[in-house]
Parts: structure tokens; sequence; C-alpha cells
């Protein structure tokens, strides 16, 4: 058992990590909207781990501006010039990113497991999560390639009464395009919360799409 604030082992009706009130266990994982609960549940931890597994970095800006410094003979460091200009254009305000949110007809557990399947993927590390009564929202990193640098993709995971509601949005600050690379980042992660990732299939009836 897991404590759903911390995420610390648990025993007994109170977290002895944070004091947090446990919530009875239950075999129902489809039907959880607690994350730590979910991703230690033994089949979940192994889709992730076998979607991990066949995760392929492609080429990041900074390899991309490295690579150029060797072709072009110049005294600056654009690896160093890029990581510099965008801090600098990001506290200007400057951002770029994009947004889309849809209905997915699966329970939230098992969406919930979807994301993190689908995160574990693409080598989006996770870099936190915000639990609530009603789902959670988990903030990723969103690897820099040669369309943009290094920036962050949120996913919003809600309970619904048939289904589950998610948005996903991705913020890559001190740029103002990235040339089409948020956009497709969005549609393979919607793409892969159509699928089971890997995970065992359900013995309840689909929800209706």
């Amino acid at each position: 058992m897991f404590c759903c604030e911390c995420g610390a082992k648990a025993q007994g009706k109170f977290c002895s990590n944070c004091g947090h009130k446990i919530a009875p266990q239950t075999d129902d994982w489809e039907n959880d909207v607690r994350y730590e609960a979910i991703i230690h549940v033994p089949e979940v931890r192994a889709a992730i781990d076998c979607c991990a597994q066949g995760t392929a970095k492609g080429m990041s800006a900074e390899t991309f501006l490295s690579i150029c410094e060797k072709v072009v003979d110049s005294p600056v460091s654009y690896g160093a010039l890029a990581e510099i200009s965008q801090s600098m254009y990001a506290k200007m305000g400057m951002k770029t990113g994009q947004e889309r949110v849809e209905e997915i007809a699966a329970p939230i557990g098992r969406t919930i497991a979807r994301v993190v399947c689908s995160l574990a993927k693409h080598g989006q590390k996770i870099e936190s999560v915000q639990q609530g009564d009603g789902g959670c929202v988990i903030t990723a990193e969103f690897p820099s390639s040669i369309w943009a640098m290094k920036g962050e993709l949120k996913v919003s995971i809600v309970q619904l009464p048939t289904g589950t509601l998610v948005g996903a949005e991705t913020i890559i600050p001190g740029q103002w395009f990235d040339w089409g690379k948020s956009t497709a980042a969005l549609a393979l992660l919607f793409d892969d919360l159509q699928t089971d990732m890997g995970l065992p299939p359900s013995e309840k009836p689909r929800l209706a799409a």
C-alpha cells in the first residue's frame, strides 16, 4: 500500500511519513484516481518498463548546435549561446506551445497508466505529479530537438462519469515558434491514449466512445 500524498509505503489508516489518511487499497486499479497506487500495480509497472526500453532519442538542439560549431568557424559556442538566449527570452515572456483536450473512452486509472506509458515510450521524464480527488496533473520534460529547446509537457487527467478527460499542453520558453514539434508530440500522445500500451486487457466491457 502506498500513500497517495507522498508516495511512501504505508500501513494502517494514516501514513507514518506525512500523516495523510490512507484510502483503502483496491484491486480495481482501472478506476483508481491515485497516480502512486496505479504505477505500483505490477502489470502496470511491467508495461511502463517495456515502453521505456523502446525509447529512441532523437538529436537534441544542443547536439545539433555542437555539430554546427565543428562545421562553422566561430569563436562563440552556439550551444552556450542558445542556452543563454533561451533563458533571456523566457524572462521577457517569450514562449511557444500547443494545447489539446479530448475525452478518452477508458476509466481514469487505465488512462493514467496509458499516459505514463506514452511518456516512457517517448523519453519524456516525469518531473512532478499533482494529485487531486478526481484526477491528477503530470508534468514531464519535453526534450529538446533540432526544432526547439527543452520545455515542459503538462497532462491533466480528470475522471468523468463515463470515461476520462485529458488535457495536454506543451510549454517551450524563450522561443516564438517550434516548427510543428508541439503539434506532432500531442498527436503521438493522444494516439497512444487510444491503445493499451502493453497493459493487461480490461475484464470489464469497454466504455462507449
